[in-house]
Protein backbone atom coordinates (compact mmCIF):
# COMPACT_ATOMS: atom_id res chain seq x y z
CA UNK A 1 0.00 0.00 0.00
CA UNK A 2 2.90 2.21 0.88
CA UNK A 3 4.11 2.06 -2.63
CA UNK A 4 0.70 2.44 -4.65
CA UNK A 5 0.95 6.41 -2.82
CA UNK A 6 4.58 6.90 -2.93
CA UNK A 7 6.13 9.31 -5.75
CA UNK A 8 7.41 5.85 -7.40
CA UNK A 9 3.90 6.21 -9.79
CA UNK A 10 4.25 9.67 -10.61
CA UNK A 11 5.52 10.71 -14.12
CA UNK A 12 8.92 12.08 -14.00
CA UNK A 13 9.76 15.57 -13.88
CA UNK A 14 10.83 18.16 -16.24
CA UNK A 15 14.38 18.73 -15.60
CA UNK A 16 16.12 21.78 -16.34
CA UNK A 17 19.55 20.61 -16.64
CA UNK A 18 20.14 16.91 -18.81
CA UNK A 19 23.63 16.08 -17.54
CA UNK A 20 25.58 13.01 -19.94
CA UNK A 21 24.13 10.19 -18.03
CA UNK A 22 20.61 11.34 -18.96
CA UNK A 23 21.34 11.10 -22.52
CA UNK A 24 19.26 9.04 -24.87
CA UNK A 25 21.33 7.14 -27.20
CA UNK A 26 19.42 6.42 -30.49
CA UNK A 27 22.13 4.33 -32.54
CA UNK A 28 22.86 0.22 -32.03
CA UNK A 29 25.30 -0.58 -30.18
CA UNK A 30 27.31 -1.63 -32.83
CA UNK A 31 26.91 1.50 -34.99
CA UNK A 32 29.87 3.53 -35.69
CA UNK A 33 27.49 6.73 -34.96
CA UNK A 34 26.36 8.29 -32.05
CA UNK A 35 22.68 10.03 -31.97
CA UNK A 36 22.43 10.93 -28.24
CA UNK A 37 18.80 13.04 -27.66
CA UNK A 38 18.92 15.41 -25.46
CA UNK A 39 15.74 14.72 -23.45
CA UNK A 40 14.29 16.29 -20.00
CA UNK A 41 10.80 14.23 -19.52
CA UNK A 42 8.42 17.01 -21.17
CA UNK A 43 5.53 15.90 -22.14
CA UNK A 44 4.82 18.91 -23.99
CA UNK A 45 8.01 19.08 -26.12
CA UNK A 46 7.93 20.29 -29.23
CA UNK A 47 11.60 20.14 -30.26
CA UNK A 48 14.07 17.71 -30.55
CA UNK A 49 18.11 18.18 -29.83
CA UNK A 50 21.00 15.48 -30.57
CA UNK A 51 24.73 15.28 -30.34
CA UNK A 52 25.66 13.63 -32.83
CA UNK A 53 29.55 11.74 -33.60
CA UNK A 54 30.54 10.16 -36.47
CA UNK A 55 33.33 7.62 -35.86
CA UNK A 56 36.13 8.32 -39.53
CA UNK A 57 34.96 7.10 -42.84
CA UNK A 58 31.34 5.92 -41.06
CA UNK A 59 27.62 7.12 -42.23
CA UNK A 60 24.09 6.72 -41.32
CA UNK A 61 22.03 4.31 -42.60
CA UNK A 62 21.14 4.94 -46.22
CA UNK A 63 18.42 7.44 -47.04
CA UNK A 64 16.39 8.28 -44.05
CA UNK A 65 13.30 10.05 -44.36
CA UNK A 66 11.18 10.99 -41.69
CA UNK A 67 8.47 14.14 -41.03
CA UNK A 68 9.26 17.27 -39.96
CA UNK A 69 12.91 19.51 -40.53
CA UNK A 70 16.04 19.50 -38.94
CA UNK A 71 19.08 22.01 -38.57
CA UNK A 72 22.50 21.54 -37.22
CA UNK A 73 26.03 22.84 -36.90
CA UNK A 74 29.47 20.47 -37.44
CA UNK A 75 31.75 21.71 -34.79
CA UNK A 76 34.31 19.38 -35.09
CA UNK A 77 35.71 17.94 -38.75
CA UNK A 78 33.91 17.12 -42.03
CA UNK A 79 30.18 16.38 -42.99
CA UNK A 80 29.16 15.37 -46.35
CA UNK A 81 25.09 15.95 -46.23
CA UNK A 82 23.46 13.31 -49.77
CA UNK A 83 19.86 14.36 -49.69
CA UNK A 84 17.69 12.92 -52.62
CA UNK A 85 20.61 13.20 -55.54
CA UNK A 86 22.75 16.19 -54.34
CA UNK A 87 25.99 15.85 -51.89
CA UNK A 88 27.03 18.71 -49.91
CA UNK A 89 30.50 18.88 -47.88
CA UNK A 90 30.39 20.70 -44.89
CA UNK A 91 33.11 21.88 -42.62
CA UNK A 92 33.75 22.86 -39.19
CA UNK A 93 31.14 25.99 -38.56
CA UNK A 94 28.77 25.27 -41.45
CA UNK A 95 25.26 24.54 -40.98
CA UNK A 96 22.79 23.29 -42.76
CA UNK A 97 18.51 23.31 -42.67
CA UNK A 98 17.11 20.22 -44.55
CA UNK A 99 13.44 18.88 -45.00
CA UNK A 100 13.97 15.85 -43.70
CA UNK A 101 10.85 14.45 -45.70
CA UNK A 102 13.40 14.08 -48.48
CA UNK A 103 15.16 10.86 -48.11
CA UNK A 104 19.23 12.06 -46.47
CA UNK A 105 21.94 10.66 -45.65
CA UNK A 106 25.13 11.84 -43.35
CA UNK A 107 28.75 10.40 -44.37
CA UNK A 108 32.22 11.44 -42.65
CA UNK A 109 34.49 11.04 -45.30
CA UNK A 110 37.85 11.78 -43.13
CA UNK A 111 40.27 9.88 -40.90
CA UNK A 112 39.17 11.80 -37.82
CA UNK A 113 36.10 12.08 -35.49
CA UNK A 114 33.26 14.46 -36.77
CA UNK A 115 30.39 15.80 -34.32
CA UNK A 116 27.22 17.74 -34.99
CA UNK A 117 24.71 19.40 -33.08
CA UNK A 118 21.47 19.66 -34.08
CA UNK A 119 17.49 20.00 -33.86
CA UNK A 120 14.76 18.55 -35.57
CA UNK A 121 10.93 18.93 -35.20
CA UNK A 122 8.90 17.11 -34.51
CA UNK A 123 10.39 15.32 -31.58
CA UNK A 124 10.12 11.54 -32.98
CA UNK A 125 13.20 10.51 -34.86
Amino acid sequence: MTTFFSDEWKEPKARVVVTPKDLIELSEPSSRVSLKQVYNCSTTKNLGFLIETYQPNSSTEEKIAHEGEEIGTVIEGKVLIRIEETTYLLNEGDSYVIDTIKPHTFINPTDGVTRIISAHTPTTY
